[in-house]
């Protein structure tokens, strides 16, 4: 199954401008602002705030446009394990960043590399195994007391959402149940998005 990219050309991250008439008379046009957009803009602000002058990696980074937000950074590195996906960040963002492919569970880089990693909207895409083997990596490859800034979103009632892109969809205790062995839970924030919670998470390692 294809993996689920976010892009500027996609329909859903677009605002769209509407024209209705006010009492049936009246001309009026508005601005309908894009909920995955705003959310997409908000987590990648949230960490650029904390990313000035570090080597920060982000995975998985698609097609590089979400990495082409963190500015700042000393060096900024971005891992998907899609070529093709890789190729079109390159193409975009290489002003921005260095693109390589590569595995979440795998991270093709030395020991303590980073100041910070960043995986958004990223573990909930991969078997929980692998979401494991991630949390392990990014541990591996942060320096003593580098920070990782995770997000995901969950249905507040339990279920599954649907989407089919989303292969486990954690719970909020779930996630810290992840974390905890390697991290110290710093920061966490809520936010709505459509008939979705994603909580995000900045953790320090141990």
């Amino acid at each position: 199954m294809a993996a689920e990219r976010p892009h500027p050309s996609l329909a859903w991250y677009r605002n769209e401008w509407r024209f209705e008439l006010k009492r049936r008379v009246f001309p009026w046009v508005s601005l309908r602002r894009s909920a995955y957009l705003e959310a997409f803009c908000w987590r990648y602000r949230w960490v650029a705030h904390h990313c000035r002058g570090l080597d920060l990696l982000d995975v998985p980074c698609g097609m590089g446009w979400g990495t082409s937000f963190l500015r700042g950074c000393r060096s900024a590195f971005g891992v998907d394990i899609s070529e093709e996906a890789i190729a079109e960040a390159r193409h975009r963002y290489a002003r921005h960043a260095t693109f390589m492919v590569g595995t979440m569970s795998r991270l093709p880089f030395n020991d303590e590399a980073f100041d910070l990693v960043c995986c958004l909207e990223g573990i909930e895409h991969v078997e929980p195994a692998i979401g494991e083997a991630f949390l392990a990596e990014a541990a591996r490859v942060l320096r003593p007391r580098g920070m990782l800034f995770l997000s995901s979103p969950h249905c507040r009632d339990g279920c599954h959402s649907g989407n089919p892109y989303h292969v486990k969809e954690y719970q909020p205790d779930e996630l810290r149940r992840l974390l905890l062995p390697r991290f110290d839970i710093k920061e966490v924030i809520a936010r709505e998005v459509k008939t979705l919670t994603v909580l995000y998470l900045r953790a320090q390692r141990r």
